[in-house]
C-alpha cells in the first residue's frame, strides 16, 4: 500500500490516508480510484490522474526498500505441486503486473508459475477472476470450472472465486480468520499453506 500512497502523492499532490485492512482483496486500480476520490478530486480529475498514478506505482515500487516475506509453507507446497502432473500453477493477484513481477522475483518463486493474471486493466476482482478462469478452461482443456482452484486469504477472494464457479480455498494467513473465510462460503479452509496431509488431500494431491 505504500507504493499506492506515494504514487498518489507524487502525481496528484495530496497524500491519502490508507488503512491496509480496509482494502484487503481489492485490486490496485480500484483502490487508487477510491483514494483519488477521497482526497477531493472530481470525477474528471480522477480519470485524468489515475493512469499516471498506475504508471508511477511500478516506478515507486522498484525504488522502494522491500521486505517481502513468503507465508509459512509456501515453498514446500510449491515444490510438491510443481512436480504433480495434476497441476499447472498460476498467480492471480490484485497487484499491477509491474509490482507483481517484482514481488515474485524478489521472493524467488517466479519460476514455479506458468500463468500470471494481474489487475492492470481491472477495477473489480470478480471480473479478473472470471477472465482468469475462462482462460484456464480454454488453455488447458478443463472439463469444469471447479477444476480451477483459487487460493485466497480474504472474503473478497472467496466471493470472486465462487462467482466464477471455481473451487475456492481459503487460507487464514492474513487478517481474516478461518471462521470468516467459512462464512464467506469457501469450499475449503485451512490455517496455513503448510503442506499437511489435510491440505494436500483437499487439493487433490495423491501419492
Amino acid at each position: 500500500m505504500e507504493s499506492i500512497r506515494e504514487s498518489i502523492r507524487d502525481v496528484a499532490g495530496k497524500e491519502p490516508r490508507v488503512m491496509t485492512s480496509r482494502f484487503a482483496g481489492m485490486v490496485d486500480p480500484q483502490i487508487c480510484e477510491i483514494l483519488l476520490t477521497e482526497i477531493g478530486l472530481s470525477k474528471s480529475q480522477v480519470e485524468h490522474f489515475l493512469p499516471k498514478v498506475l504508471a508511477r506505482m511500478g516506478e515507486v515500487y522498484r525504488g522502494m526498500e522491500k521486505k517481502v516475506a513468503l507465508n509459512s509453507g509456501v515453498l514446500g507446497l510449491l515444490g510438491i505441486l510443481a512436480i504433480s502432473p495434476r497441476f499447472v500453477l498460476g498467480v492471480l493477484t490484485g497487484n499491477l503486473s509491474s509490482v507483481a513481477e517484482e514481488k515474485l522475483v524478489i521472493t524467488g518463486i517466479r519460476p514455479y508459475f506458468s500463468d500470471l493474471f494481474c489487475a492492470d486493466n481491472y477495477f473489480d476482482r470478480t471480473q479478473l477472476v472470471e477472465d482468469a478462469v475462462q482462460t484456464c478452461l480454454k488453455k488447458y482443456g478443463l472439463n469444469s470450472r471447479t477444476d480451477v482452484l483459487i487460493i485466497g486469504d480474504t472474503p473478497r477472494d472467496i466471493a470472486a472465486a465462487n462467482a466464477a464457479e471455481a473451487t475456492s480455498v481459503g487460507i487464514s494467513s492474513g487478517v481474516f480468520s478461518t471462521v470468516q473465510l467459512r462464512e464467506a462460503k469457501a469450499s475449503q479452509v485451512y490455517q496455513s499453506l503448510e503442506p499437511t496431509r489435510e491440505l494436500l488431500s483437499g487439493l487433490g494431491v495423491t501419492g
